[in-house]
This record gives structure tokens, C-alpha cells and sequence, in this order.
């Protein structure tokens, strides 16, 4: 007697932690400006804390910005904190990060990673990996070689690099962390990426699912683009004081994200903060900014 039953439903899931421009601090005061820069330690342990109570999180990804000044000993302090962390975690560079006339230049900052950070074996800045079956992490670096600024650029070397992974994964979902956003959550002329076009039409030329998960300007906003769907996320350091738990569903024609934003549990530093940034309504983001579920076809 032959029995004949449905094929099982193909579902992937893949569970992240975004946290970013945690501007990890030595300060002990807060008169540098609206940042708590003090207070970057208690507010870490708090996210940290809030993250080791959460199950099955395939990984935790800073999206830059991790420290406020770029020394060394800022980056052992902070990779000691991060590995109190129960699951892996990952970096991209943002721009307060490195510096290009000290100590602690690209070179020395991926050294200090790899050093502390047993998960971190990648040798560049700018790196990939598969964290399960049908799922292309893809980090780039976006900080500048020379001089300081705010600004976001794309060296070619690494265009060509990203065109040639993209092109490699058609059939992955495809999730890129960046420090700075390709779509801006509000217009800001000195912190967007100088060379957006020519990322734009990289990207462009692939239909597969592609996430792109930025920090920088510290605010709240979920755009979506075709098959490209952009999420900025806000500043731990800064009003709402608050990170996202992203989970992916991949099923056979859709993926659908599931998008949860976790604000921090000390509230008397998110009151302050908010004082400071006189209500901070754009860094907070509209209700569909910070817990969304958004499907993207195949």
C-alpha cells in the first residue's frame, strides 16, 4: 500500500543581532556633546545581557562605530565586553573606528580582532561568509583610507570584489552590513556615501533577495527598494539607546524579515539622552521603523 503525502515545506531561518555605534568610551564625563559617552559601558552590558537571555541567535554583527576614539586601548576593552557575548560576533568598520595617523590603522584594527575574537578569521575589513545554507553574509568597509571624515566611500578594488560575490550567490539570500546607509534615513550631505551610485548599480544587477543592515547616522528607518530591502538602526550610545533582532524566513518563492527593535533597560540614561536630543522623534522612527515584517519574492 503506497501512501502519497505533501514534500516537506522548504524553510530556512537565520536569526540575527544588529547593534551599532555602541561609541564605547574611556570618558568618565558627558560634556563632549549629546553623546552619553559615560554611560557606553552599562549600556553594552545591558544589550549584552538583553542578547544572552535570547535563544538560537546565529550571530551578533556591530555595524560599526564600536568605539568613540580610535586607540588601542578603547578596542580591548570593548572586544573584552563583546566576548562576554554567548554567541559569535562579527565587525564592520565604521568611521570613528581607525585612524590613519596613529596606532590603530585598518591593518592593526583587523589584527587586534583576530587576536581577540576567535570567530573573526578574516584577514581584510571588508570580508563573507555562510553562516547556514542559503545565506550570504557579505561585510564591507565603507570607511575612508585617508583623512578624517564622515563620509562613506567604496574603494573599486572592493566594488569589484562585492560584483564578484554577488554574482556567486543568485541563489542565496544575500544580507550586507555597512556601516553607512546606501538609502539615507534623513538627508544629511556629510555622512553619505560618496560613491552610492556606483554601489547602486552594482546591486542593481541582481534580482535575488539582498538585505543591507547600516548604522551611522543613528536613527530608526526601514526602507524597501524592489528586492533590496535597507534597514538603518539606531546608535546604542545615543536616543533610543536601542539594537534589532532580525529573523529570516526563507521559504520557496519568498523571504520574509521579521524586524524587532529592543530599546535598553536603563531608562534613566534613554530619558537623558532624549532631553538632549530635544525628543529625538527622527532618531526614534515611526512605529513601522522599528518592528516590521516585510516579504521579498523570489
Amino acid at each position: 500500500m503506497f501512501f502519497v503525502t505533501d514534500q516537506p515545506s522548504f524553510s530556512r531561518n537565520l536569526k540575527f543581532v544588529q547593534l551599532s555605534d555602541i561609541h564605547y568610551s574611556l570618558v568618565q564625563d558627558d560634556s563632549s556633546g549629546y553623546k552619553f559617552l559615560s554611560k557606553t559601558k552599562p549600556l553594552l552590558k545591558d544589550a549584552i545581557c538583553q542578547i544572552n537571555d535570547m535563544k538560537k541567535i546565529n550571530f551578533v554583527i556591530i555595524t560599526g562605530d564600536g568605539i568613540d576614539k580610535a586607540n588601542k586601548e578603547s578596542l580591548y576593552k570593548l572586544t573584552n565586553e563583546l566576548n562576554t557575548l554567548k554567541y559569535p560576533w562579527y565587525f564592520a568598520l565604521g568611521n570613528h573606528d581607525t585612524t590613519t595617523s596613529g596606532y590603530l590603522t585598518k591593518s592593526n584594527f583587523v589584527k587586534i580582532l583576530k587576536e581577540t575574537n576567535h570567530d573573526y578569521t578574516f584577514d581584510s575589513t571588508y570580508y563573507t561568509f555562510k553562516p547556514k545554507a542559503g545565506f550570504r553574509v557579505i561585510v564591507l568597509d565603507g570607511a575612508k583610507n585617508k583623512g578624517i571624515s564622515s563620509h562613506g566611500i567604496l574603494p573599486e578594488e572592493e566594488l569589484i570584489w562585492l560584483d564578484d560575490i554577488l554574482n556567486k550567490s543568485k541563489n542565496d539570500v544575500v544580507l550586507i552590513y555597512i556601516h553607512f546607509p546606501l538609502i539615507t534615513p534623513y538627508e544629511d550631505k556629510k555622512h553619505d556615501i560618496l560613491n552610492a551610485k556606483e554601489f547602486k548599480n552594482i546591486l542593481s544587477k541582481y534580482n535575488m533577495p539582498i538585505a543591507i543592515f547600516s548604522g551611522h547616522y543613528h536613527a530608526t528607518k526601514i526602507t524597501k527598494r524592489g528586492n533590496i530591502l535597507h534597514v538603518s538602526t539606531p546608535a546604542l550610545s545615543q536616543y533610543p539607546n536601542a539594537f534589532r533582532v532580525v529573523e529570516i524566513e526563507t521559504k520557496r518563492k519568498q523571504v520574509i524579515f521579521k524586524i524587532e527593535f529592543i530599546e535598553t533597560r536603563l531608562k534613566d540614561i534613554q530619558k537623558k539622552s532624549k532631553i538632549v536630543m530635544l525628543g529625538g522623534a527622527k532618531f526614534y522612527g515611526k512605529p513601522a521603523d522599528r518592528n516590521a515584517v516585510i516579504i521579498i519574492d523570489k
